[in-house]
């Protein structure tokens, strides 16, 4: 919604509820279509029943004669999931006022940089009627299995994250020498942690010997690399770890395994979901985007139909352009950052990808990088790449057409030769 259609929306029969979400306690405070404050306000535990705020929304309707009602919070962290939940129950009309507005009005109408809940539900309710609320995201129950599988599935990649991180750490204070033969990621590595190895043991060992426990179960592991290991282990400067210590390789390598195999598992349940989306499938026929990319963007956004433009999903992103200009002085342009940091992380990811594995892209990152006459740096081409790609993809979602590169670099107005 647009700002005016914001402000259109709330009118003189409309009571505004504006409730600072605690994890326990909430104060709930009320104004009118011109902010000021009708009703006294109320205090309620949203771990009880909500009734009680429910009554006292109902009992401010009469007693001010309103019609109509819209309920405002922040979105602090999970506790305003329960409030929405009652309200949209209730047939009521919620929105979400953000925490950088809250945040910067603070001080709008009495001068005061106090902070306390009552003050905060009132602003809230204040800056709802001028039109300065969000609408929060609505997902059908397709969606939300999506943003829910997708949130378990990116906690999971960072968890791999940490315990590769570690596994570095151990190999480099006890075993130097493995990563310069293998991989923590290769199943080649997969014995020596599972029998907690040590550069010591293995000098010990026959070469014969360490051969057999290598390639036994594993006929991907090279005789070179064997012996290559074997001969750095001769003159390791590893430290000597202790009994718990040697332990921990085997603890963090079997949970490393765990997480990948569950890992497998749920990209399998979300690739099935996503499938289910028509505009997916044409989607991932671009080169260079999978499903994991589409499935990142679905779920911080939802249904990218229920979008009019590009432009909306890169403001949500943050990935919008911002200048700080003023008389004379013209500012550089920068991406704003305000957003879901997640959308832009996985936009930028995908920015990447395409400028790698797609001609077109890469086509039009070296025009902006090289040729234009204002040349871009690589970082800012990357932005301008995401944004050519959402307006594909739009363009993908609205008309149900394949995305063609030939089509791309005809109707483009750059110069490619």
């Amino acid at each position: 919604m647009r700002v005016e259609e914001k402000i259109k929306r709330i009118t003189p029969d409309t009571l505004i509820c504006g409730i600072d979400v605690g994890k326990t306690k909430c104060c709930a405070r009320f104004c009118d279509f011109r902010g000021m404050e009708v009703y006294h306000k109320v205090w309620f535990d949203k771990t009880e029943n909500l009734d009680i705020i429910g009554c006292n929304i109902t009992a401010a309707m009469y007693e001010e004669n309103k019609t109509d009602v819209i309920i405002a919070f922040e979105p602090t962290g999970h506790y305003w999931l329960n409030i929405d939940k009652y309200f949209k129950d209730c047939g009521q009309e919620t929105v979400l006022m953000p925490t950088y507005t809250v945040k910067q009005s603070k001080e709008q109408y009495d001068q005061n940089p106090t902070k306390s809940d009552p003050k905060d539900a009132l602003l809230i309710a204040r800056l709802t009627s001028e039109g300065k609320y969000v609408k929060p995201i609505e997902r059908e129950e397709l969606y939300q299995d999506i943003y829910s599988g997708y949130h378990i599935y990116d906690d999971m990649q960072k968890e791999i994250n940490k315990i590769k991180n570690k596994i570095h750490v151990w190999n480099d204070k006890y075993f130097p020498e493995i990563e310069k033969v293998y991989k923590i990621t290769s199943e080649s590595i997969k014995p020596i942690y599972e029998r907690e190895l040590l550069p010591n043991e293995i000098k010990n060992m026959t070469l014969e010997a360490f051969t057999e426990i290598m390639t036994k179960n594993n006929r991907y592991s090279k005789k070179s690399n064997i012996q290559k290991l074997k001969e750095l282990c001769k003159k390791s400067n590893g430290i000597n770890p202790d009994k718990f210590t040697k332990q921990e390789i085997k603890r963090l390598y079997e949970r490393y395994q765990e997480l990948l195999k569950e890992c497998e598992e749920i990209e399998k349940e979300l690739i099935e979901l996503a499938s289910q989306i028509d505009y997916v499938e044409k989607a991932v026929e671009i080169t260079g985007i999978g499903y994991i990319s589409i499935i990142g963007i679905i779920a911080e956004t939802g249904n990218l139909k229920n979008y009019e433009h590009a432009k909306q999903v890169l403001k949500m992103s943050g990935l919008s352009l911002k200048e700080s200009s003023s008389g004379q002085k013209k500012g550089k342009k920068h991406i704003s950052k305000r957003g879901r940091a997640k959308l832009r992380r996985n936009l930028k990811q995908i920015g990447i990808v395409l400028v790698g594995k797609n001609s077109f892209f890469l086509q039009l990152h070296n025009y902006y990088t090289t040729q234009r006459e204002n040349k871009l740096s690589k970082l800012i081409s990357i932005n301008a790449i995401i944004r050519k790609f959402m307006y594909i993809l739009m363009a993908i979602v609205k008309s149900g057409e394949s995305f063609s590169e030939e089509k791309a670099i005809r109707e483009s107005c750059i110069n490619f030769s």
